[in-house]
């Protein structure tokens, strides 16, 4: 009788059916902790994000009070009224701290303030009245429709009242809207820890909160020294202390629930954070929301029924080593040698022979593995080959292999997010061939591609390295430039480009002149946006075709 391996396990299993039950029990344990916890986890996320939701009911509340007090202020004429009405709304609600109607003209001076001064409020005199224009409260606010709301970000009250206190605020503001003019803002000034202790008051004790600003500054933390660092001159970021929230500062992901092992000095808590929309939809602005709980809270429930299992276990850990000790010499060798194989082909590694010579259920094993690794590498090498080339198909014009319009968008979002954080400008020059349209006509449209090949070669010769050229469309082509100061410089670039297409350009062999049309716009003094930016370009690029039709 052939010793095979339908043999020898059975052996096996007929001599482990004796300690089923407590390897059930373990087992029992083990899948009961992690379905407790994923339990928790998904508790805690659900809090999470029903006190996320009630944060935004919060700022939406806030924000109707203020574009309330903002039609108010449109409508009457009487300061003394509005001042009232003022006091009302800062006596209804301990959060706000001031609110002000401050005028459109003479420097953004106040016209109305209501301060706060403990349980009761002042009006201020006239002599005291300031001027604000200067403020993002005031500018931003004065930009925006009837009934639309500014929102600051959290920080330290700096604003220079001379009896003001540094606590943490944020400022709403609505414009006055009266006869189809601006009159003024209406902005109401609010204390940080008092508006919200109306939603972390009310969580029980074990949990902690957690809030940080887009950026990642905590703005509330359960260790009050790690919040408003950047007043400080310091940055303490949520994605610092907890990785996972990386994700969703660069908004990779909506939430995240983790746990953190405990240390001598701090005991292992789960942690929930979801990422929060704040300010006007179209701003794309958002705070992070989390709370955290003791780990041991969790898990205590399960404590006892492992106290239990692990006895059962210390008894028969003898036997189980010695029948462990059996198993690996009459199974497990060559089964593990099979394993290595594996695990060394899944990472690309080599490995040793397979048992491919023996005669049993291991040998067939071993044959049939050897076989599969060969039939997947065949397939994987064609796989990455064809993902290569489709990866590249998405990202470039077939004609020229320069970027296409996907990846040109792509880059120019990237670019504009980064001068945005650094303050220096960006450069796009938008190209276009002049009568390409009569070379397709006349030479046809192999000539016309050869045009494009050639012109794809004579932009990204003319430029910097550094620089993006891609063909969007046709004879439409793009040069994106980073961290071009000044107009000049940009200049700069644009003549050099001209003066590459001053030469003709080699078709076949012979001599083809092709003239081109640049436009050129600079960002932020010409566009915002992405958009409005190669709108910029695209429209200089067509004045200086028409001077040239003109000139004609």
């Amino acid at each position: 009788m052939k010793w095979g391996i339908a043999l020898r396990l059975g052996a096996l299993l007929a001599s482990f059916s004796v300690f089923a039950a407590v390897l059930a029990g373990y087992y029992a344990f083990d899948s009961s902790r992690d379905r407790l916890q994923g339990r928790a986890e998904r508790s805690l996320m659900d809090t999470t994000q029903v006190l996320a939701r009630h944060m935004q009911a919060g700022f939406g509340s806030v924000a109707r009070d203020t574009a309330f007090l903002a039609k108010a202020a449109a409508v009457e004429q009487d300061l003394d009224h509005l001042t009232e009405l003022f006091q009302a709304g800062v006596v209804a609600h301990p959060a706000y701290l001031q609110i002000r109607f401050i005028s459109a003209q003479d420097h953004g001076l106040e016209l109305v303030r209501v301060d706060r001064k403990g349980e009761t409020t002042t009006v201020a005199a006239a002599e005291d009245l300031q001027e604000k224009a200067h403020f993002p409260f005031v500018f931003e606010a004065l930009a925006l429709a009837p009934g639309q709301v500014y929102v600051s970000e959290f920080g330290i009250n700096h604003e220079g009242v001379a009896d003001a206190e540094t606590v943490p605020v944020f400022s709403m503001a609505s414009p006055v809207v009266s006869g189809g003019r601006v009159r003024g803002v209406v902005v109401v000034r609010l204390s940080a820890a008092e508006f919200l202790d109306n939603f972390d008051g009310s969580l029980p004790s074990p949990y902690g909160f957690y809030l940080s600003n887009r950026w990642g500054d905590f703005l509330v933390h359960p260790d009050a020294k790690q919040t408003f660092g950047f007043d400080r001159g310091q940055r303490i970021l949520v994605q610092d202390s907890f990785a996972p929230t990386a994700a969703l500062i660069s908004g990779a992901q909506p939430s995240a629930v983790f746990s953190q092992p405990g240390t001598a000095d701090n005991e292992a808590l789960v942690y929930s954070f979801v990422r929060m929309p704040f300010g006007r939809d179209d701003e794309g602005r958002f705070m992070v929301v989390g709370l955290s709980q003791p780990l041991a809270a969790v898990q205590g429930e399960v404590l006892d029924l492992g106290r239990s299992i692990f006895k059962i276990l210390l008894v028969l850990s003898g036997v189980g080593v010695l029948l462990a000790a059996w198993v690996s010499r009459v199974v497990t060798q060559p089964l593990q040698t099979m394993v290595n194989a594996a695990q060394a082909f899944s990472q690309g590694r080599p490995h040793g022979a397979l048992p491919l010579d023996r005669n049993d259920e291991v040998g067939e094993l071993a044959r049939s593995f050897h076989d599969m690794e060969q039939q997947i590498s065949r397939q994987m090498t064609e796989l990455n080959a064809s993902r290569d080339a489709m990866a590249h198909l998405a990202h470039h014009d077939p004609l020229t292999a320069l970027p296409n319009r996907r990846m040109f968008e792509q880059r120019l979002a990237q670019v504009l997010e980064l001068s945005r954080r650094s303050g220096r400008s960006c450069a796009l020059l938008f190209v276009d061939l002049d009568d390409f349209k009569a070379i397709n006509d006349t030479r046809g449209h192999a000539v016309g591609d050869e045009v494009l090949q050639a012109v794809a070669r004579t932009i990204t010769g003319a430029v910097r390295q550094v620089d993006t050229v891609a063909r969007l469309a046709g004879d439409e082509f793009t040069v994106l430039c980073e961290n071009v100061d000044t107009e000049e410089a940009a200049l700069q670039i644009a003549a050099k480009l001209e003066q590459a297409f001053e030469a003709p350009l080699s078709i076949d062999g012979q001599p083809f002149p092709v003239r081109a049309s640049i436009g050129v716009s600079l960002f932020p003094r010409d566009a915002q946006d992405a958009h409005t930016l190669m709108a910029s370009a695209d429209a200089a690029m067509y004045r200086i075709k028409q001077s040239r039709r003109q000139r004609v």
